[in-house]
């Protein structure tokens, strides 16, 4: 228990409230762990709009089951370390040293590795903290040589409502262990609320835990992220799936996906571009317009770009170990099907929505045809028309 001249509870509250509203900035390293997922890393953060996180370790079995079962995932592990992330307020810089490329995206994008929730470098809920939560004094505690303040923390409300706003707290308990003198959050503990993905991850009473070590508060401002002389920069953006084909810097038909059923999902299409070199990526998705009520929707998505990102140079070599070579118009594609890794390592899922793809390289251009429920044979037929249609890319 704390003695006798430490601050009553409600008043501690108040000074780490206060003292959260009027931090600046910080440098520590960040350790997140909840059952399986454990990533550390060095993190610098300079007012709400300045973040700069760069991984030393990055274990996550969803990620790993993810790609395995799909080959989805933007980014495994490995690369995610490699990455220097730097968030503006508005974008995400995502440089990669080992290859010279720099993907910009439209929104905070630091990977952060546990479901449903923003843990890296966020120490906000600590704003409104009386405010917010009931509060019990969970003793004192020395933690790396400092000597800590221990509060036990309960959302008084499940949720609160504003006018055009419903904030939801996804805790049910939790415990913070904070700097008595900085007030700052060394370590936070908290069992996920029963609703969250995490919490279905860890089972009953699982905790997840967010500790910080090496903390600074430097005086100086950051200078603001550029990318290298001669990196390589991608700017990521959402856009209608009808200026995908003027946005490309090659030909890409629509019409062999109509022919075969399918109708494109106009909001959400990926677009990433160089085009300072005339360089583009893609991901588009197609919906077959026939479907017999309460079947399975036949789902089908293209990557397809004149320049290989991380998931398509994964998927090309996935395909070249474990696919099958077939030809395709005058081109050699690979076919592969996922279903026998459904089989083994997700069992209860039905293996015959596991996807099917078909991919070749055309001209210069990439092309992975990836189908949910779609057989083989209409691959094959929206590919050939894909191959015959398009014209070679410009040089």
């Amino acid at each position: 228990m704390t003695d006798e001249t430490s601050p009553s509870v409600s008043s501690f509250a108040h000074d780490v409230a206060s003292a959260c509203r009027t931090l600046v900035a910080f440098d520590a390293t960040e350790t997140i762990e909840a059952g399986p997922i454990v990533a550390t890393l060095q993190i610098r953060l300079h007012g709400p709009s300045s973040i700069t996180v760069e991984y030393r370790s990055y274990a996550n079995p969803l990620l790993d089951l993810e790609e395995r079962l799909t080959g989805d995932a933007e980014f495994v592990g490995e690369e995610i370390v490699g990455l220097s992330l730097h968030y503006d307020g508005r974008r995400t810089w995502c440089y990669d040293a080992s290859t010279g490329v720099c993907l910009v995206k439209p929104s905070r994008a630091l990977f952060e590795p546990v479901p449903d929730m923003n843990l890296v470098g966020d120490i906000e809920y600590l704003r409104d903290l009386p405010h917010d939560y009931l509060l019990r004094d969970a003793g004192v505690e020395t933690i790396d040589d400092r000597e800590t303040r221990v509060l036990s923390l309960k959302p008084k409300h499940a949720q609160h409502a504003h006018a055009f706003k419903l904030v939801a707290f996804l805790v049910e308990k939790a415990s913070v262990a904070l700097d008595a003198e900085s007030r700052f959050p060394v370590r936070l503990s908290f069992t996920p609320a029963p609703s969250t993905q995490t919490a279905q991850l860890l089972g009953p009473g699982g905790r997840v835990t967010v500790r910080y070590e090496g903390v600074r508060f430097p005086a100086d401002s950051p200078t603001p992220f550029a990318p290298p002389e001669g990196a390589r920069v991608f700017h990521e953006s959402a856009i209608p799936f009808s200026e995908l084909d003027d946005r490309l810097p090659f030909p890409f038909p629509s019409s062999p996906f109509a022919a075969a059923g399918f109708d494109a999902i106009e909001r959400g299409v990926r677009l990433a571009e160089d085009a300072e070199n005339e360089r583009a990526y893609a991901i588009a998705s197609f919906l077959h317009k026939d479907e017999a009520e309460g079947a399975s929707p036949r789902l089908i998505t293209i990557r397809v770009g004149n320049y290989l990102s991380r998931n398509m140079a994964r998927r090309r070599i996935a395909a070249s170990e474990a696919g099958e070579e077939q030809t395709l118009a005058d081109h050699t594609a690979r076919f592969l099907d996922r279903r026998p890794v459904w089989e083994e390592d997700a069992s209860g899922l039905d293996a015959d929505r596991a996807p099917r793809e078909l991919s070749w390289e055309a001209n210069g251009v990439f092309w992975f045809l990836i189908g949910y429920g779609v057989e083989r044979g209409t691959l094959e037929e929206i590919a050939t028309g894909l191959t015959a249609e398009a014209q070679p890319a410009s040089s």
